[in-house]
């Protein structure tokens, strides 16, 4: 569990990367900043497939990215929209045909059916409004959520069931992103407020004793611990100032 947070951190900051360099990254740079999971050669594909998802081309050096970024435009969420909802006028191979093929291992199905449901991972994170995390974020979500379920169709029995994993997978994806990004925010708003029930504290203290307070008369004054005091004075930055705590 804690090497798929991991994993997903790093692919942000993977993305983060990419997107400040143009929407291009190098494998060398991948591979860096993966560095220190357990990845096999496999992953590393997965992954370059899931950057490809996302609009951010994978080359083999820093010249050939050089190259690419002159000829790239970049893309807004609206574009990557309209280019996938295109996707569903051309004559795709059927579902179940495709699902069966991937699941024998035929790498051309497994892309082509991935290209297949990119449309409705746009439209079930709409589906998610109001959540309070971007469209694009909960796409990139969906799309990782799709490629890992692409990669083990062949541990189903036929095309019905794989259908299923694949639209599971990518609801969990998206379920498993909005819960974090809640959790997150708990717990930012429980630091706001053991911070701002600190500094209330120490200024009342301050008051009531004519002069600057420390972390040790705080901790008397609140019957908390010294080290819950001094570890909320860390997540507090510059915003409380206490006797020998400059």
């Amino acid at each position: 569990m804690e090497n798929k947070i991991i994993f997903r951190e790093m692919l942000s900051e993977i993305k983060k990367a990419a997107d400040e360099a143009g929407n291009i990254i190098t494998k060398e740079e991948v591979r860096t900043l993966l560095s220190g999971l357990p990845l096999e050669e496999e992953h590393f594909e997965m992954v370059y497939q899931y950057l490809d998802s996302q609009s951010i081309q994978v080359v083999e050096s820093k010249e050939e990215a050089q190259e690419a970024l002159l000829e790239t435009p970049e893309k807004s969420l609206s574009l990557y929209i309209e280019e996938l909802t295109a996707l569903e006028g051309e004559e795709l191979e059927s579902e179940q045909e495709l699902i069966r093929q991937a699941m024998t291992g035929d790498e051309a199905a497994r892309d082509r059916l991935i290209e297949t449901y990119l449309p409705l991972i746009c439209e079930m994170a709409g589906e998610y409004n109001g959540t309070q995390i971007p469209a694009e974020d909960l796409i990139q979500e969906g799309n990782l959520g799709l490629l890992m379920a692409v990669r083990k169709l062949s541990q189903f029995e036929n095309p019905a069931a794989g259908r299923a994993h694949i639209i599971n997978s990518i609801n969990q994806a998206m379920e498993q992103a909005i819960e974090a990004s809640q959790e997150s925010r708990k717990m930012d708003e429980g630091i706001v407020s053991r911070v701002n029930h600190l500094k209330e504290a120490a200024d009342n203290l301050e008051r009531d004793l004519g002069h600057k307070v420390s972390a040790e008369e705080l901790s008397a004054y609140l019957e908390m611990p010294l080290e819950e005091i001094r570890d909320v004075l860390r997540m507090s930055g510059d915003q409380i100032e206490l006797e020998g705590n400059q």
